[in-house]
């Protein structure tokens, strides 16, 4: 989920009561789809473990950093679709999981 301007139509990323770009107060609720691209991504190893981190790309340019699932990361390109498993809270920060479509 996401917040949308009434007056403008600018999708807000983060959720917003207020539009950073007319300052419109007039802000609606609006679905996201779990759906996009892998811009970049890295590997990284920590404590004998691998974990593929990446930039992906949904609707309306929002761009978020996540966790990329991957059982064979030499698969992974950039601009591959990805989609959402999970994402949530975690000590108060957002986190998001995706894996290749």
């Amino acid at each position: 989920m996401s917040s949308k301007c009434s007056s403008c139509k600018n999708v807000i990323w983060p959720p917003s009561s207020v539009c950073p770009q007319c300052l419109s107060n007039e802000i609606e609720w609006v679905d996201i789809d779990g759906e996009g691209r892998l811009v970049e991504f890295s590997e990284s190893f920590l404590l004998e473990q691998s974990s593929v981190f990446g930039l992906v790309e949904l609707d309306h340019k929002i761009r978020l950093i996540a966790k990329i699932q991957c059982d064979d990361v030499s698969q992974l390109r950039k601009g591959i679709p990805v989609k959402l498993l999970r994402c949530g809270m975690n000590n108060g920060d957002p986190y998001y999981v995706f894996q290749p479509i």
